[in-house]
């Protein structure tokens, strides 16, 4: 039988981290493109990016027909965040004081890379990306890249540079769903990631 969940943050009411979150108001339109992949997985961050960002739209899929919101997008204020060799840096106050509107995709690297080359559309947008990174926090899941971020810290990165808005309200859920996730697991696998904090 299911266990009853939150009606806010959607976690099992013993997981409950809704006295964990803040919501913060942002200019910038977050517009995440999650692999179909990815919608039902435990530890996707972007859940916690729509309880915390005020403005965010999340659109789930894997080919170019569940994207077609992309198309009314203003090409000329938007961005897709990707680590091309092109990519703008977003610490350059100009790029970012520009943008509208943020494109982010969401997934493992392989699932990323999969949307980005499949979508003819996202060559359409600037891409942007970190000249330097803040130190990622989410230890749960693993990376095939030293410079990965999850989808929650690298909106939080960017929504920090853009707007100045605090990135420890994002820290803070994040903190709480890993707490979460480390009480369901067996005591050694605990220690293994606790170790890598």
């Amino acid at each position: 039988m299911a266990r009853p969940t939150c009606n806010t943050c959607h976690f099992v009411k013993t997981d409950c981290i809704c006295a964990h979150v803040k919501t913060l108001s942002n200019r910038t339109n977050i517009i995440v493109l999650q692999h179909k992949g990815e919608e039902k997985n435990a530890k996707n961050t972007v859940r916690l990016a729509e309880l915390i960002y005020s403005n965010i739209t999340v659109l789930v899929g894997e080919t170019p027909e569940d994207f077609e919101a992309l198309k009314e997008l203003p090409q000329n204020s938007s961005a897709l965040l990707y680590p091309t060799e092109d990519a703008e840096p977003l610490e350059d106050n100009n790029t970012a004081s520009h943008l509208t509107h943020l494109i982010v995709l969401d997934g493992t690297w392989k699932k990323a890379n999969k949307l980005f080359f499949s979508l003819d559309i996202l060559s359409q947008f600037k891409q942007v990306s970190f000249s330097q990174l803040p130190e990622n926090r989410y230890h749960i899941r693993k990376a095939n890249r030293m410079d990965s971020l999850s989808s929650l810290e690298a909106i939080a990165y960017t929504l920090n540079l853009t707007e100045k808005l605090a990135m420890e309200p994002a820290y803070t859920a994040l903190e709480a769903m890993m707490e979460n996730q480390f009480k369901h697991m067996p005591a050694e696998v605990r220690a293994r990631y606790k170790q890598n904090d």
